[in-house]
């Protein structure tokens, strides 16, 4: 008899991730931090606290993705899939990067602002959370994780850059939100491309760690946003 998963809906697989971005989504739109960088009342503390917290947990995606196509490899489950997870992590590298520059576009030493601002206890989370998912029996979990984040930054990414430099005073905003614009352009397509891989996977109880990794990124990014909220980073 074939096991049910726990938690996947009548939807499916990419029924369900769209269901948990959709939900995203719309929480997004009411956090303080993101409606603060819309109204232009977001100080340049805020924004700073946004890019670390953003940049502790973007550091940790080529190699996650990295690690999954090694455990499918292993596993000797999936050789396209893992094939994927290795061509992503090449596309992913180097985005940390851009938050780096962000920060030294706003007059911070990205090396110092970054150690002198820990990752948050949601952020901490998440990346404790992915790291035992890509290296757990369902390292195809990570595709939850990716299609949460791509999908947000195709629909809100490009929007709040274009939003900050519009109305914030931040001194050089218009050169410090190079990953929130080209984050949002590299996703483009990425989306639909996931979709296609997820509606070919058909093990229930990996499609239900995908899913359950989805839920779990909905909520610690949230959780970060108000965190950024409650406290700013300190420039030195």
């Amino acid at each position: 008899m074939a096991e049910a998963a726990v938690g996947l809906s009548p939807n499916g697989v990419v029924g369900d991730l769209r269901n948990e971005l959709s939900l995203l989504v719309a929480s997004i739109d009411q956090e303080p931090t993101i409606m603060a960088f819309k109204d232009g009342s977001a100080g340049r503390d805020l924004y700073v606290s946004f890019l670390v917290q953003t940049r502790h947990y973007v550091a940790l995606t080529a190699p996650c993705l990295e690690a999954a196509g090694r455990r499918l490899k292993a596993l000797g489950e999936h050789p396209e899939l893992a094939d994927l997870f290795f061509q992503k992590a090449e596309e992913e590298s180097g985005h940390d990067i851009l938050v780096d520059d962000d920060l030294r576009s706003l007059g911070l030493d990205p090396e110092k602002t970054l150690a002198a601002n820990p990752p948050g206890e949601w952020i901490t989370a998440y990346n404790s959370w992915i790291t035992a998912a890509t290296n757990g029996r369902h390292p195809a979990a990570f595709l939850g994780s990716a299609y949460i984040l791509e999908g947000l930054a195709v629909e809100r990414a490009g929007k709040v850059a274009k939003a900050l430099v519009a109305s914030s005073s931040i001194p050089k905003i218009a050169e410090a939100v190079t990953f929130l614009d080209l984050h949002a352009e590299a996703d483009v397509g990425h989306v639909d491309d996931l979709e296609r891989v997820l509606a070919g996977l058909d093990d229930a109880t990996e499609r239900d760690a995908i899913v359950m990794t989805a839920a779990a990124t909905r909520g610690a990014y949230l959780g970060m946003l108000d965190e950024v909220a409650r406290s700013r980073a300190t420039a030195h």
